[in-house]
């Protein structure tokens, strides 16, 4: 009996764990101190996506479209160019996050599905206010060490 403890404990407290980890009430901040680092031009933003992490940014504007697809190597390169377009515009960001939905996956949920729409407005000063509505669908994975984003499709709008 008491062999068989031990490996059901464990496996109790990885799945105990795996509920937890991505909970949407633990996903929620957890998503907006990633967005933050993104814009602040934190290095440690790139930390969050695993070494094989797969990449597709589609943005449409008034005057036609940009995108970016790649793995981590491209998506840091772009969040880097980004935040120093944030500071030399002297810019601010403010993001609302709205219908997040998390489905779990994997036995004993090893992954999960993370969909949000953002809603950002950008300002700076001499140029005209911007909206842009961003629907984000991330691929989670967990390690023994907390959450990875193994995929992210993003999908944006100037509003």
């Amino acid at each position: 009996m008491k062999k068989l403890f031990w490996p059901l404990f464990l496996l109790a407290a990885w799945f105990v764990h795996g509920q937890q980890l991505f909970a949407q009430s633990r996903l929620i901040p957890w998503v907006m101190r990633h967005q933050m680092q993104i814009y602040a031009g934190d290095s440690t933003a790139c930390d969050a996506y695993t070494d094989d992490v797969e990449v597709t940014l589609w943005a449409e504007q008034r005057k036609g479209h940009w995108e970016v697809e790649g793995g981590k190597a491209e998506l840091c390169d772009y969040y880097r160019h980004a935040s120093a377009a944030y500071v030399l515009l002297g810019a601010s960001v403010h993001t609302e996050f709205a219908d997040f939905s998390v489905q779990r996956g994997g036995f004993p949920w090893t992954e999960a599905k993370l969909r949000y729409t953002a809603n950002i407005t950008l300002t700076a000063p001499n140029l005209p206010e911007m909206h842009i509505q961003a629907q984000d669908e991330l691929k989670l994975v967990r390690s023994l060490l907390g959450v990875k984003i193994k995929g992210l499709e993003s999908r944006t709008d100037e509003r």
